[in-house]
């Protein structure tokens, strides 16, 4: 199976998957052709921490500054997990770093995460 990448139509601005190595991008909704990126220049998203808007940038960037709101996102490695006290029971609970909430398993409760942000954006973890 071929790693796939991510781009925004420019057509619709849907969220396009493709081939990694690809030149363009058709889109299925409203049939724009989108150029894809470089190789090394392909996108990931991640969720505003300051707005919740989907925001796409470069992969293998460490900060996002949202358009919207100005919010200065970190960007976590893969696989990378965090860990915070449920908003309920406080059960200490891990999470895939970057998810915008995590539900306890405990008491069932759902615990909203704040993406790490702040106004200059170089706060540390």
């Amino acid at each position: 199976m071929a790693m796939q990448s991510q781009l925004m139509c420019n057509g619709c601005r849907t969220i396009l998957l493709y081939p990694r190595g690809a030149s363009n991008v058709r889109c299925a909704l409203c049939n724009a052709i989108t150029s894809a990126p470089p190789p090394g220049m392909e996108m990931a998203q991640l969720v505003c921490g300051g707005c919740s808007t989907m925001l796409m940038y470069t992969r293998g960037g460490t900060r996002v500054r949202c358009s919207c709101c100005q919010t200065v996102n970190l960007v976590s490695a893969p696989n990378q997990v965090a860990h915070v006290n449920c908003g309920n029971c406080r059960t200490t609970l891990m999470y895939p770093a970057g998810a915008p909430s995590v539900k306890c398993a405990v008491c069932q409760y759902i615990t909203n995460v704040n993406i790490l942000c702040s106004s200059n954006g170089f706060d540390g973890p």
